[in-house]
């Protein structure tokens, strides 16, 4: 999947599907920096993408940053 980083609101990135801008949502900005391997200020903008897997109870779980 492919997102896009739309902003930064205090310690969290919004971002949302590169394909599907009509949901946004956030996640911990310092987090997703690292593991994409950027500097913070560098974030809004930045393509990149993860594998989602589906939780057992909920949820999805997302892991192989990279940017795209």
């Amino acid at each position: 999947m492919e997102y896009v980083v739309i902003g930064l609101r205090g310690a969290c990135a919004l971002y949302q599907a590169a394909d599907d801008p009509s949901r946004i949502r956030k996640t911990g900005a310092a987090g997703l920096a690292e593991q994409l391997g950027i500097d913070l200020p560098d974030l809004p903008g930045r393509h990149y993408t993860c594998w989602e897997t589906p939780g057992e109870y909920g949820g999805v779980f997302r892991s192989g940053f990279e940017l795209a």
